[in-house]
């Protein structure tokens, strides 16, 4: 996988042959070569600092400063609620800072907190009832996706404000019931993965 992005003009990979590069899925490669690389003698690092350095010189939205979500930009859609907190997340397995910057400049442009806290799928326009293929049901301008995600930003940079918040949404949308001392989205009993993302947003903590 590193021969080949090293190969790659843009040194990124696309998901699906003849699809733009998503560049979600693409720092999920990044996070398993920084991985990879914290303990095999810094063996892949360059190739992930390269990376980080091109994201925040040429893949940076003009209007928000987030990372965009596909590449090649397309200006009609370059970013997305559930791709941008998608993409917070994975940068605080590489670059603590750029994390950071991206995440403050997450909640300027898509964090919503009335009538629900959450993300947003869209930040140029409302959908209060809708459907994205990629977010789910659009309710009151929220990504499901993208609202589950922000958790893993906002626990990591401790950010209780948007964590409570989120984790309202969260209960008030997936109904906490417990049985056998184990408590469960009912919720979840649709979409199972929805939980197990919920578990790794909240458990987000730096890996040594």
């Amino acid at each position: 996988m590193n021969r080949r992005l090293r190969q790659s003009e843009m040194l990124n990979l696309p998901t699906y042959p003849g699809e733009p590069i998503y560049v979600p899925d693409m720092l999920v490669a990044i996070v398993a070569l920084a991985n990879y690389s914290r303990h095999n003698n810094g063996r892949y690092s360059q190739t992930v600092k390269q990376w980080v350095e091109r994201a925040q010189e040429e893949w940076l939205d003009q209007r928000t400063g987030l990372l965009v979500s596909y590449l090649p930009a397309d200006s009609s859609k370059s970013v997305r609620g559930s791709f941008s907190a998608l993409n917070c997340y994975y940068l605080t397995f590489i670059d603590k800072a750029f994390a950071k910057s991206q995440y403050d400049k997450l909640k300027v442009a898509f964090l919503q907190r009335s009538p629900l806290t959450g993300v947003k799928e869209y930040h140029d326009r409302s959908c209060w009832l809708g459907f994205d293929i990629d977010a789910g049901p659009i309710l009151f301008n929220l990504s499901p996706s993208g609202t589950a995600f922000v958790v893993g930003s906002a626990t990591f940079f401790d950010d209780r404000s948007v964590r409570s918040g989120v984790l309202r949404t969260a209960e008030i949308m997936g109904s906490t019931v417990t049985w056998g001392g184990r408590s469960h989205y009912l919720l979840a009993n649709v979409a199972l993965v929805g939980e197990a993302i919920m578990l790794a947003m909240r458990t987000t903590v730096e890996w040594k």
